[in-house]
């Protein structure tokens, strides 16, 4: 997504959620699936972020849970999210 020359770092509904991300790098994916994924991150640099991070989690075949975001850290990201309001895709 572009908007007056800069490329919005967000993540969009298109993107997959954390744990197909998580599953992609512990190949359980379907084929499908895995080719949808992969073909994603060829163009999404949040997602690839995102990736990388994950890369870091250690994962468990009980499944996980999300770990509480920091109250120091969640203040921030809701004053910034406030301060860059998303642009729906009809206003671009």
């Amino acid at each position: 997504m572009k908007t007056s020359g800069r490329t919005l770092f967000l993540k969009t509904a298109a993107c997959p959620a954390s744990r197909t991300l998580l599953s992609l790098r512990g190949d359980t994916l379907s084929k499908k699936a895995t080719t949808q994924v992969t073909e994603h991150l060829e163009s999404c640099d949040f997602c690839n972020a995102e990736r990388q991070l994950l890369a870091h989690h250690k994962v468990s075949r009980k499944g996980f849970k999300a770990p509480e975001i920091p109250i120091n850290l969640r203040i921030l990201a809701e004053a910034l999210i406030r301060e860059f309001p998303r642009k729906s895709v009809d206003q671009e």
